[in-house]
């Protein structure tokens, strides 16, 4: 039989701050990014050559920004999601404590049982 596990919830709050900072982070980089190769214009000219680069280019950096803004994204809400996981532990755990005090078994009975 197991011995149950333990759960830490100010460290599963810790890593979904720090998860959501690094969110917030890339999403910021992206950001700049974007401003940077949009800030140049159209450097390859307006020629045939030009104009087949600049139509790949723009395709290529339009899909590479939106994969990196979907993983800032998805960094949030993963430490969304952490946060709230650790919450709805802490209250289950809570409830139980509770409803094993209310029944007035001796704390601990179910685990050496």
């Amino acid at each position: 039989m197991s011995d149950g596990i333990q759960v830490d919830v100010d460290a599963l709050h810790s890593a979904a701050a720090s998860i959501a900072t690094t969110g917030q982070q890339l999403g910021a980089a992206v950001s700049g990014l974007e401003s940077t190769v949009n800030g140049a214009g159209s450097p390859w000219g307006a020629d045939e050559a030009g104009s087949l680069f600049g139509a790949v280019y723009v395709e290529v950096l339009t899909h590479a920004l939106d994969v990196y803004r979907s993983m800032a994204d998805q960094l949030l809400e993963a430490a969304e999601n952490l946060d709230l996981g650790a919450d709805a532990h802490e209250a289950t755990d809570l409830a139980n404590a509770e409803l094993f005090t209310r029944m007035e078994l001796p704390s601990g009975y179910a685990a050496s049982s």
